[in-house]
């Protein structure tokens, strides 16, 4: 008759066994998940502006340099899909910059492009929504796909900063907009369209 080898252990030794094993099994899930992935990350917000006013903001090489958090400057033309651009990057003292290329475009509701730099590939997409004459839902998502396979591992530390700077970019469109939308002045004057 075989003896049970694990007979003798008290639940204390097997708890610490489980919790090894769920560890274990846990780590490398995530590295089977994470091989070939990429992250979503999305946000959305109501503008008082048209879909004409915001539409400039998004396609227009130095107004969108303004609003987009992290990108100081675009290189070349935003208008035309199958356009490259290049677009410049600074994360605190970290600099970079990526090539972007327009994949869709729908005048006053849709731009979609897909950036490629050294440290990952994104899909960006802007969303414009009208809810009436002088609101517009924008919409923002991102899917990032980091190159190194010990980023995408690890992605979950950085994921809240890449979610900020998407919260950052609609709170300085918002700003930007108010200097220049005529729904905002006629709403401060208590009249609307």
């Amino acid at each position: 008759m075989a003896k049970d080898k694990f007979r003798d252990w008290n639940l204390y030794h097997k708890s610490i066994v489980a919790v090894v094993a769920a560890f274990a099994v846990s780590v490398g899930l995530r590295a089977y998940l994470v091989y070939d992935g990429a992250f979503e990350i999305s946000d959305e917000m109501v503008l008082n502006a048209s879909a004409d006013e915001i539409w400039p903001w998004v396609v227009d090489n130095k107004k969108r340099a303004d609003w987009q958090g992290e990108v100081i400057r675009v290189q070349g033309l935003s208008v035309e899909v199958g356009r490259k651009r290049l677009l410049y990057w600074k994360r605190g003292y970290k600099r970079w910059h990526s090539f972007e290329t327009t994949t869709a475009l729908v005048a006053e509701r849709l731009f979609k492009s897909e950036q490629e730099s050294d440290f990952d590939t994104r899909w960006f997409e802007v969303e414009l929504v009208p809810e009436s004459s002088c609101q517009t839902k924008v919409k923002l998502r991102e899917v990032i796909r980091p190159n190194d396979y010990e980023d995408r591992f690890w992605f979950f530390r950085v994921e809240a900063e890449r979610r900020q700077r998407l919260e950052n970019s609609l709170s300085a469109l918002e700003r930007w907009l108010r200097t220049s939308s005529s729904c905002d002045k006629m709403v401060a004057l208590g009249t609307s369209h």
